[in-house]
């Protein structure tokens, strides 16, 4: 159902990781358990790829689909310690991207493979604290995980910095680097729950930040020119490193109507404070080397959803909703890292009652992405031998899941 009305535990426990608080309409005790498929689909068309000295960058498009596709799994578990008093805790990944061109692509000076994921253990209580005002929270425990690759454009170092390297071509000798870095972070989550009467009740949320500081290691393969401006510089040798990146905090809203007794409706907004994340800077612990930082000024986003759920028998119940999604990512400094765009999604699935304590659902939603265009310029800060690059991404996803319920 696009998430619709997920504040307000419209389906089952797997709602507590929008808001703790709905636990309490769960009694007894109670698992859960997901696989989502997410299958992107992205390509990039270029206008124009060229080095700061004027040259076209040779190369492909960076491949037929840049979206890995990749499968999320979740779980879930509730316990009723007393008549009004619920424990849980749940396992989930709220945060990530995958992004895959080929290696010789032309955009391969700003990236070639981009793999940030954030698993998140969140612990929760919840409190009926009268027959209609539910609260709950809990901890964050989360840990993220990053891998981001590119080629490093040796022959334009060379040219730049007049280092006179014999047999160094700008766009033709080439070398790679690969960052690698993970963490361990904590944040908090609580949530309001307000059963108007019988058939409305509306859910409140909150989700902290999280910030994360990653420490890894950064692999360079230089190759044969790269190895003597490595000798020339200090630069561009193994070394550790470090990133400091936020995961954002967010609010949601939602609200839940019964119309009948088989007829529901449901709708949610929530805010992402997604302007925390100014740029990624990676620091290295080799003082001769300069950080690398990707300019980002992304800015808070808002998502709109509505849906509606239809009990059509004892065993069958059927679901849809619609939802408009806005990108963080601003226009101008748009890379291909994160291709990112407004889009609108389309779901629906279902639940089938196996018996009264189990139940199957499944569920598909398409996301119609808008065009998103890059337009990188050598002008821009960092951005001098990475090379102009100007673009657009035709995107688009579907996400298949399937969820296992059970009460005992």
């Amino acid at each position: 159902s696009a998430f619709a009305g997920a504040p307000t535990g419209a389906e089952d426990i797997s709602t507590m990781a929008s808001n703790p608080a709905v636990l309490t309409r769960f009694p007894g005790q109670n698992f859960s358990s997901s696989l989502t498929g997410i299958i992107p689909h992205g390509k990039f068309s270029k206008s124009r790829a060229t080095l700061i000295g004027g040259q076209t960058t040779t190369g492909g498009n960076g491949g037929e689909d840049i979206g890995p596709d990749f499968v999320v799994p979740s779980i879930y578990y509730s316990g009723q310690v007393s008549r009004n008093f619920m424990v849980g805790a749940s396992i989930t990944a709220p945060f990530g991207l995958v992004t895959q061109y080929d290696a010789d692509w032309v955009g391969r000076y700003h990236a070639i493979q981009s793999d940030i994921r954030s698993y998140n253990f969140n612990p929760v209580v919840a409190y009926k604290a009268t027959p209609q005002l539910s609260v709950g929270g809990g901890l964050q425990f989360a840990y993220t995980r990053g891998v981001l690759t590119k080629a490093i454009d040796f022959g334009t170092i060379n040219a730049v910095n007049s280092l006179g390297i014999t047999g160094a071509v700008p766009g033709g000798s080439d070398g790679i680097v690969n960052l690698e870095a993970d963490d361990l972070a904590i944040g908090y989550n609580f949530g309001l729950l307000y059963e108007i009467d019988h058939s409305t009740r509306i859910g409140a949320a909150y989700r902290s930040k999280i910030i994360n500081q990653l420490d890894g290691m950064a692999y360079f393969n230089n190759r044969t020119v790269g190895n003597a401006v490595s000798n020339l510089t200090g630069q561009f040798k193994n070394s550790g490193v470090h990133a400091n990146l936020t995961l954002p905090e967010s609010i949601s809203v939602g609200v839940y109507h019964d119309l009948s007794p088989r007829l529901a409706v449901m709708a949610q907004v929530a805010w992402t404070a997604w302007s925390r994340v100014k740029e990624l800077r990676v620091v290295f612990n080799n003082t001769a080397q300069p950080d690398d930082v990707t300019s980002a000024s992304w800015h808070n986003t808002m998502f709109y959803s509505v849906g509606a759920t239809y009990k059509w028998n004892d065993s069958w119940t059927w679901r849809t909703g619609v939802a408009y999604d806005e990108t963080p990512v601003t226009d101008g400094l748009r890379t291909p890292r994160i291709p990112d765009q407004n889009r609108f999604w389309i779901s629906a699935g279902g639940r089938y009652q196996i018996n009264p304590r189990s139940a199957i659902d499944f569920g598909y939603t398409h996301l119609f992405i808008k065009d998103a265009s890059v337009n990188l310029s050598t002008s821009a800060a960092n951005n001098a031998v990475r090379g102009n690059l100007v673009g657009t991404f035709k995107l688009s996803a579907d996400v298949l899941a399937v969820h296992y319920t059970l009460t005992f």
